[in-house]
């Protein structure tokens, strides 16, 4: 479980966050998600303890032992290994670190990674699995990935999700992920965080987003419906409806369209901006 209460945090006088609360059972996988600058990043780097909130409490699991943060792995979007070193150094400089006896090099071993080569020597996607496979090697119970398989390739971005799917099928794994390509993850997540001015704007089940997020498709002006965001074209007008409710449409005459998880985040940060 991790458990956030009352949290303000702030970067000088600009406020970030005022009064979050937010709680994460064990087990589960959540997508943050929100416009640029609503303080998705920020919020793993507080969970991960490289920030410190002004106010609040982040708690985790007693059961993690005495220190709980030593579970955690970051993925952060600012990749920082020692770039002078050479593979195999770094493997043997982590497993010294966090007391894991044996690395897995399953993952590196279809990437073309060579244990002799120098960090700096790799490119960004060869450093993000590196760094994935590190940060797995200790067996973490909390995960966080910031916004970093964006620049991976299709297959690499495929063999990174993989693992996490791979490791999420062996052994209870907390996730939180931010803002990664949504139609790749689609069947991992289990639950949508979106942060808007510094608050909670939507918590919702990926089940109960979309059933509750709807496309409806008219060729009349629609004035009743909860819209979240619209589009208009020549020949028809296209709601995107949040909270749907099937009462809602007494009068309305249109297709109900069904959507993504693409399509509903993409939804939402829209209507931020319109």
């Amino acid at each position: 479980m991790l458990e956030i209460r009352d949290l303000d945090f702030a970067f000088g006088r600009k406020p970030i966050y005022r009064n979050l609360n937010l709680a994460i059972p064990s087990g589960q996988v959540v997508l943050v998600t929100g416009i640029n600058g609503a303080g998705k990043s920020t919020l793993l780097r507080l969970v991960a303890g490289v920030l410190k909130p002004a106010r609040g409490t982040i708690s985790l699991d007693p059961r993690l032992g005495r220190d709980p943060r030593a579970k955690i792995g970051f993925i952060s979007d600012r990749l920082s290994l020692y770039e002078s070193l050479r593979v195999d150094q770094l493997i043997r400089l982590h497993l010294s670190l966090f007391h894991v006896e044996q690395f897995d090099d399953s993952l590196i071993r279809h990437t073309r990674i060579g244990l002799r080569q120098r960090i700096k020597e790799l490119s960004i996607g060869q450093r993000t699995i590196l760094h994935l496979a590190l940060i797995l090697s200790p067996k973490p119970d909390l995960l966080l990935i910031d916004e970093v398989i964006h620049d991976l390739d299709a297959y690499l971005r495929r063999l990174f999700l993989d693992e996490i799917i791979r490791q999420l099928s062996e052994r209870e794994m907390t996730v939180i992920m931010v803002n990664v390509n949504f139609h790749d993850i689609e069947s991992l997540v289990d639950r949508v965080v979106m942060l808007r001015d510094g608050e909670i704007a939507v918590d919702e089940s990926i089940e109960s987003l979309k059933q509750k997020v709807k496309k409806i498709v008219s060729r009349e002006e629609q004035t009743r419906l909860p819209v979240l965001f619209q589009r208009e074209y020549s020949d028809r007008r296209e709601y995107v409806v949040y909270p749907f409710d099937e009462r809602s449409l007494d009068g309305v005459q249109g297709d109900v369209v069904d959507l993504n998880l693409n399509d509903i985040v993409a939804a939402f940060i829209a209507g931020e901006y319109a």
